[in-house]
């Protein structure tokens, strides 16, 4: 048997890899009548009680027995900022739509309460063509089990809608039909119950069902034909998260932006619900934002197997979320220790303003490793935590013969850092303190001047191979030298900080969560470095 391989690709390489690969490689379509989705979910952890991990999946589909369900994409709301933005997004949901039907899709226009609109139309009759029994005793407007203890992410006051001199009237009609920009094509289906729908889905052999349109926390859940529903009556159901939008006001509880608000609901959904997807999986293009979504984007690149990066990453993009207005996008590999080299939904990266590195020992795909060097090279910030030293270094492991890019130099090149191991672990623990004249720094604010100790067993780091290395914290074990384990760097690019500090213990540490926030805001120009 022949060893396994891994080819290192050098930069020259890949950079002429970048004028030749169509980097929306993201979920790309695969074969005839056939697509492939990458499934975010959220699941309990078996390891921390009460916690949660991300994981992802590829799963791939046949188009045939996938149907795209369009959940009341008005002609006009009673609320004007959900009529303008269901406006905004429609276009584009338009051109998902279409992209679903060229490969054999079901597509089902559901605008709620306007069936009389439609009275005549044939998708309308094909909706009322079937009547099954079996789906008329699994539809209820009951949650699901699953969410018996779930806490619902936000309050709904005003109905969700801050109060503007453009909604409607106390009274008035207003919906009519389906907003126009979205086309209904011949052999598409209307109908806004789910026991039609689910009926047409039996007779029709749908096993995969995605839900777009608005609003999540309403509609889109809990319809007849939403998605406490279809998963009850047993579908593969998803959210198409970036098609979609909710009903929060942002003078409510927990005080957020409206588009936060969005991203709450997606957490809750991922946990409690099903899992969700992006509009890039059928387009290849990036995923839909709102104009009006300002929020920084920070990526999130973990894999590793080790310290729990699935399950603490998701938690510091949840504080996020709620303290910084930032929007949380998730690039996610198996956590296991070696063999696997799967990072998925890196094509984040195209509009981040943010990457954040918790991986270990991972090649990609030739293309993928471009679209990194490429952010990188863009001089975009980066935020290396703990394995993030070796992220890219492979060691030459590899599952089977296979050409795969590795970045063994992001070390040096990016972070800085010089990882040469670590120290064998110790019961008392590193013992971590700031650097003699470091203390004042705006990167330390609220770490405790005297210092902490982390369950982590030391890196060993001296020297920096940068010369624009500043060192914050040090790191001490019995008998051994001091080492760097936290540091902000300034390479050929632009500015990185990373800290060999991270394990899942880490995170209990006031200190150490708020190096990681200020680090947050120090990369995203927020924090001015003293």
């Amino acid at each position: 048997m022949r060893k396994p391989v891994i080819r290192i690709l050098t930069i020259p390489v890949v950079t002429m890899l970048l004028l030749v690969l169509n980097l929306e490689y993201a979920a790309a379509q695969v074969g005839d009548g056939k697509v492939s989705v990458s499934l975010q979910k959220r699941v309990e952890s078996e390891l921390d009680k009460g916690a949660w991990v991300l994981l992802n999946s590829k799963e791939e589909w046949k188009a045939a027995e996938t149907a795209i369900i369009i959940c009341d994409m008005w002609d006009r709301h009673w609320c004007i900022e959900a009529t303008n933005r269901v406006a905004e997004m429609a276009p584009r949901l338009d051109a998902v739509v279409k992209i679903a039907r060229d490969k054999g899709m079901l597509i089902v226009h559901a605008p709620s309460s306007t069936m009389k609109f439609y009275e005549n139309h044939p998708g309308r009759k094909l909706a009322q063509k079937y009547k099954d029994k079996n789906v008329a005793k699994k539809i209820s407007e009951t949650f699901l089990e699953s969410e018996s203890a779930a806490k619902w992410p936000f309050e709904i006051s005003n109905g969700g809608c801050t109060p503007s001199p453009g909604d409607a009237r106390e009274n008035e009609e207003v919906w009519t039909r389906q907003i126009s920009t979205i086309g209904i094509s011949e052999g598409d289906a209307i109908s806004d119950s789910g026991i039609e729908i689910g009926s047409l889905f039996v007779r029709k052999g749908i096993k995969n069902v995605i839900l777009t349109g608005v609003h999540t926390n309403m509609c889109v859940i809990g319809r007849s034909f939403g998605l406490r529903n279809m998963k009850r009556l047993g579908m593969n159901v998803v959210l198409m998260r970036d098609m979609t939008d909710t009903m929060y006001d942002p003078a409510s509880e927990p005080r957020v932006s409206h588009f936060t608000g969005n991203s709450l609901m997606s957490e809750y959904i991922e946990k409690y619900v099903c899992p969700t997807m992006v509009s890039s999986d059928l387009t290849l293009k990036k995923q839909f934002r709102f104009g009006d979504d300002k929020r920084p984007v920070v990526a999130f690149i973990m894999a590793e197997g080790e310290y729990r990066a699935d399950q603490r990453l998701p938690e510091f993009a949840h504080e996020l979320l709620l303290k910084k207005n930032v929007n949380c996008e998730f690039a996610v590999g198996e956590p296991v220790m070696e063999g696997a080299h799967n990072i998925e939904n890196l094509q984040i990266l195209e509009d981040a303003d943010l990457a954040v590195v918790f991986a270990r020992r991972r090649a990609l795909e030739p293309k993928k490793m471009a679209a990194l060097k490429q952010y990188v090279e863009s001089g975009k910030p980066v935020l290396g935590i703990r394995t993030a030293s070796h992220a890219f270094d492979p060691k030459g492991i590899a599952p089977g013969e296979t050409s795969l890019a590795g970045w063994p130099e992001f070390d040096k090149e990016v972070l800085g850092g010089n990882y040469q191991g670590h120290h064998g672990h110790v019961e008392q623990g590193t013992v971590v303190v700031p650097v003699p004249g470091m203390e004042k720094s705006m990167l330390l604010r609220g770490v405790d001047p005297k210092g902490f100790t982390s369950p982590n067993w030391l890196y060993k780091n001296r020297p920096l191979r940068s010369e624009n290395a500043q060192v914050l914290l040090l790191g001490t074990i019995s008998g051994q030298p001091a080492e760097p384990v936290f540091w902000v760097n300034k390479n050929k690019y632009g500015k990185a900080v990373y800290t060999s500090l991270g394990h899942w213990g880490d995170w209990e540490i006031e200190s150490f969560r708020n190096i990681m926030f200020n680090s947050v805001d120090y990369l995203l120009n927020r924090l001015d470095q003293e």
